[in-house]
């Protein structure tokens, strides 16, 4: 098709004829030619703004579904079949303080809110208050530079640097290192913000920096198989030096060639946290008990519970008859009786994982004490506290001093659980 008038302008023909081709009714061209006819006079204008409505009004009656445009027929987008009725975004709804109180006493809640990080072994990244923090400690009298846990050696580490102070034997529990003296060591200041993470309950040391840490899933059975290889002499540098970060490293890191030579991982170090976090969750139950010692409270932190027998179902019996209280589902409940048949010790013996609340269908963790905690740490709490002398206890936090206990309780249960790791 070529322009036959080359009086009238291209675009003006072009447009006539594609009018001509997808038009449903073949209308004369003068009346094409009106409709889009540009003009300054504003009478104009706006006779041809409103003779255009019309012819669309009048092809519209007269269509059929045979002579709809192509165009018309095919899928139109939502945003112009369903636009949005303002410029206004839609959000979400703001928490209420109730609601945000209520969550702040949730001990799941908190430690799910904590910021997420990665593991240094497994490269798992889980919220920070499930995993350890682990760094450099220095032993004073050889020089050598452990790699420990030094999240859970907090008070030993920081006793140890505290003037005019002798070295305290918490900080080494295994019993072929009992005569170490080691204190904490900054290996150097961090040119990474996030090589280097403060913290206000390691000893930091003024004149070389901040401690160097590394956070690390603690289970029992991942620290026994990375143990083994890790420990072993041989070779130009020691194999810990693979967990550390590339950061950490001589030349860019703080560490100095000659510390990399004397960083060493005990071949115990599975005992010493567990031994460890015995202590620390000893520490914070006690502290809990301390500040809240009556039982039976109305919407109190320890609830008394008459347990005769481990089961499933005598477990749900003796919570069933408790009354119902505000925040039940965020509790655990502590068994205080002797083992169970077949239970290791120092293994999380106890096939009481988890229980479903009556009151309301909730499940809580079971937190079986006898095989968590050590005989004499045990025996130590329930001589400090006559309520841990009882069959079974409610713990429901309602603090931040609870929170923690609640926490160290459930690290201790992933600690000893057990997992199936290729040999």
């Amino acid at each position: 098709m070529e322009c036959l008038n080359p009086r009238i302008p291209y675009a003006k023909w072009r447009l006539h004829a594609f009018r001509q081709l997808f038009a449903s009714s073949h209308l004369p061209a003068t009346a094409h030619a009106t409709n889009r006819g540009i003009s300054t006079i504003p009478g104009r204008q706006n006779k041809s703004a409103d003779e255009a409505p019309e012819l669309e009004k009048t092809d519209s009656n007269n269509a059929s579904p045979h002579n709809i445009p192509p165009s018309k027929r095919l899928p139109q987008s939502p945003l112009l079949t369903h636009p949005r009725p303002g410029p206004e975004k839609t959000r979400k709804r703001r928490p209420t303080t109730h609601e945000t109180d209520q969550l702040s006493k949730n001990p799941w809640a908190v430690a799910l809110a904590s910021p997420i990080r990665m593991c240094g072994v497994t490269g798992a990244r889980l919220p920070s208050a499930l995993l350890g923090e682990w760094g450099l400690v220095r032993q004073q009298e050889t020089d050598q530079l452990h790699f420990m846990p030094v999240g859970l050696l907090q008070d030993s580490l920081q006793h140890n640097n505290a003037p005019n102070s002798k070295p305290s034997s918490d900080v080494t529990t295994a019993e072929d290192i009992e005569d170490q003296k080691v204190d904490a060591d900054v290996s150097g200041e961090s040119k990474s913000p996030t090589a280097a993470t403060p913290t206000p309950l390691v000893q930091q040391n003024n004149q070389q920096g901040r401690q160097l840490l590394l956070r690390i899933v603690e289970l029992l059975p991942l620290l026994r198989l990375i143990s083994v290889p890790l420990s072993k002499k041989g070779g130009k540098k020691p194999a810990v030096l693979r967990l550390l970060p590339f950061r950490w490293k001589h030349p860019q890191g703080p560490i100095k060639a000659s510390e990399e030579q004397k960083i060493n991982w005990m071949s115990n170090i599975p005992d010493i946290v567990l031994q460890s976090m015995r202590r620390h969750v000893c520490k914070k139950l006690d502290a809990a008990s301390t500040k809240y010692k009556h039982v039976g409270k109305f919407n109190g932190v320890w609830r008394a519970v008459d347990l005769h027998e481990y089961s499933d179902s005598a477990v749900e019996d003796a919570l069933g008859r408790l009354e119902p209280f505000e925040r039940m589902e965020c509790g655990g409940l502590l068994l205080l009786g002797s083992k169970p048949d077949g239970a290791a010790p120092g293994s999380n013996g106890s096939y009481l994982d988890s229980v479903a609340l009556p009151q309301t269908g909730s499940k809580i963790p079971v937190f079986d004490l006898p095989c968590l905690l050590s005989e004499s740490d045990l025996a130590k709490l329930r001589e400090s506290h006559p309520k841990f002398q009882q069959t079974a206890l409610f713990f429901r936090p309602d603090n931040d001093m609870t929170i923690d206990a609640m926490i160290s309780l459930w690290r201790l249960k992933r600690l000893l659980a057990k997992l199936d790791l290729p040999e």
